[in-house]
């Protein structure tokens, strides 16, 4: 099975500061192939192409969650090909034949942008009487006590998911999907996973 090449749309580098309010996982279409107009797939390899194990795991383990129906079956990759981060095309497609997948879907995470945010600790001065009239400003010793600096992340995220007929070896659909501003690569994960199976549903190809 070969892969048809997917070309990359990079988002230029924006600098996001934490807000109180993230905007919505924005997604755009990248190709739609017309032969497959009215196909629907039932049984799907959920496989996440990233820099570690643990996060493909992750977002394997997210999407199919997410992608899972009465009628849908998700089947994440690394339960047939072991938990690592990276795939040879022929693993997958033996995880495809053994899983009895009619689809696969490829995610990749082609670009992470960190901006982070230091809020400084409050100061707080606590005065102490060494004795005598309490009255007196002299008789104080004064302490100043520091909170320590908060950091907080705001990342935007920028993955391409594409979805393949595992029969014909055909690439169907691809889209771009831009997360922004999350506190956490867990809270990236978990958005993309609900856009990606989201406009799967909107575009008809899973039930």
């Amino acid at each position: 099975m070969k892969f048809a090449p997917v070309v990359s749309c990079f988002v230029a580098g924006l600098t996001v500061l934490l807000a109180a309010c993230a905007p919505q996982t924005e997604v755009v279409k990248l190709y739609e192939s017309a032969a497959a107009s009215g196909k629907q797939f039932d049984r799907i390899l959920v496989v996440t192409i990233a820099a570690d194990a643990e996060t493909r795991r992750r977002s394997e383990t997210l999407i199919s969650e997410k992608l899972r129906g009465d009628r849908v079956t998700a089947v994440p990759a690394y339960t047939e090909t072991g938990n690592k981060p990276t795939l040879l095309q022929q693993e997958i497609n033996d995880a495809a034949q053994r899983s009895a997948a009619d689809a696969i879907l490829i995610t990749h995470f082609v670009s992470v942008d960190t901006e982070a945010n230091v809020e400084e600790g409050r100061v707080d001065v606590i005065p102490e009487c060494r004795g005598g009239d309490p009255a007196d400003y002299f008789l104080y010793d004064y302490e100043m006590l520091k909170e320590p600096d908060t950091v907080r992340l705001a990342l935007t995220v920028v993955a391409v998911t594409s979805l393949y007929d595992a029969e014909t070896s055909e690439r169907v659909w691809t889209v771009q999907s831009t997360c922004f501003k999350k506190a956490s690569m867990d809270e990236v994960l978990l958005d993309e996973a609900i856009a990606i199976s989201r406009q799967l549903r909107i575009d008809r190809l899973i039930r």
